[in-house]
């Protein structure tokens, strides 16, 4: 009995003594990303505007979704600036990252009065593109992406200065946000267990162990325990004395 729960106490004490290990996720840093657009606007607070070869664009705070995966997708809308007396052009770019911060996916849609141009899926994953490094990949994604859109807006015939420039304020867009992705951390050691659970003293133990088999004192009185008797010469402690008869007649 004693035994056993010595050894539990020692298996538990060893597990909690073994470092633990936390895996951390990317994530998107929206303050760099605020800041290569220029800051976020103070009346809005979620967006932020700039110009893109002569021509005004917005780009609005993204919106990040952690995936089952562990990685993230980030879904992020960009206005055409098109003045006070003409309707503003709207863009969506929808990413997703993987559980280190490689790029999966990209795709982006650009809706200009009543007409909407999707881009395809573009894929990111080693597996499509080979054994690339991540950067290679990013820079893969963001090229194919808009060299489709590019293609299919000029099957709309836009002669727009603004509107023959969204790709380009599209790829502007998704080259900050991957350099807004921060690739998650190396994995942080977490501390021990309290001392609560750590393994109690063998005397402790032993003391504790011995008090819960002793039956408990009902009479009131205190025992002493009996003289411990030792034979210094090993042969063990003496026979009682018996009284030997004497034959009658015999002194």
């Amino acid at each position: 009995m004693k035994r056993s729960r010595l050894l539990k106490n020692v298996i538990l004490a060893a597990c909690c003594s073994l470092p633990g290990w936390v895996s951390a996720a990317p994530e998107l840093d929206l303050d760099f990303l605020g800041e290569k657009f220029g800051g976020w606007e103070s009346k809005r607070g979620a967006a932020a505007q700039y110009t893109v070869s002569g021509s005004e664009y917005r780009t609005w705070k993204p919106h990040v979704t952690p995936t089952v995966e562990g990685g993230f997708f980030v879904s992020v809308r960009i206005d055409h600036l098109r003045g006070l007396l003409a309707s503003n052009d709207h863009a969506s770019l929808e990413l997703t990252f993987g559980k280190d911060g490689e790029i999966l996916s990209a795709r982006s849609t650009i809706a200009l009065q009543g007409r909407k141009i999707t881009s395809d899926v573009v894929k990111g994953a080693s597996s499509v593109i080979g054994t690339a490094s991540t950067a290679d990949r990013m820079m893969k994604v963001g090229s194919d992406l808009v060299a489709d859109l590019a293609a299919k807006l000029l099957r709309e015939k836009v002669s727009e200065p603004g509107r023959v420039g969204f790709p380009a304020a599209l790829q502007h867009n998704y080259h900050v946000l991957c350099l807004a992705v921060r690739a998650p951390k190396q994995d942080a050691e977490v501390p021990p267990l309290s001392a609560e659970v750590q393994a109690e003293p063998v005397g402790e133990t032993e003391e504790r162990s011995t008090a819960e088999t002793e039956e408990p004192n009902t009479d009131g009185n205190e025992r002493v325990a009996p003289p411990l008797q030792i034979d210094v010469q090993g042969k063990g402690a003496p026979p009682p004395s018996v009284p030997i008869p004497v034959p009658p007649g015999q002194p």
